[in-house]
């Protein structure tokens, strides 16, 4: 299911087919089988659980005047981008790092297989899918009357 939503709902990927290959769970790290659940389940599941937990977090934990207008929204997307976007680096810098270490696979090698610019786009899709999931959760207005001060709170001044 998150393969398909990552890959452009499977017409697309947004990046090269080594890194979905990886990603999906099919790709060998130099010479040895990952094993282990699929990474585009993991970083699905992640994000949105915690944009989830954010919309949750702001229209229901907080749920403060203080907290009510888009100042407010915009800061609270922007976390959950935030977030997103650095879980997913900070896990597939650390698997790529750990594959260099764990496995014997030279720097280049990675470098061939996943560059930066891999990473970068793939943490930045991740990040852009957590602040849509927030929007969708965010904008009906039947969810944001369950708020009792945050109801009003939308990307769109009032």
């Amino acid at each position: 299911m998150f393969r398909n939503i990552y890959e452009l709902f499977g017409l697309n990927p947004f990046f090269s087919d080594y890194m979905t290959a990886f990603l999906a769970g099919n790709e060998e790290l130099c010479a040895e089988p990952y094993s282990g659940m699929p990474l585009y389940a993991v970083f699905g599941l992640v994000m949105f659980v915690s944009s989830a937990f954010i919309y949750v977090l702001q229209y229901h934990i907080i749920d403060r005047v203080n907290f009510n207008g888009c100042k407010w929204w915009w800061i609270f997307a922007s976390s959950a981008f935030i977030f997103n976007f650095a879980f997913a680096f900070i896990k597939l810098w650390g698997l790529l790092s750990g594959g260099i270490e764990a496995f014997g696979c030279d720097e280049e090698e990675i470098r061939v297989i996943f560059n930066y610019g891999q990473i970068g786009t793939f943490t930045f899709v991740n990040g852009l899918y957590g602040f849509i999931v927030f929007t969708l959760l965010s904008w009906p207005p039947l969810l944001r009357r369950l708020s009792k001060n945050c109801y009003n709170t939308t990307p769109i001044p009032r």
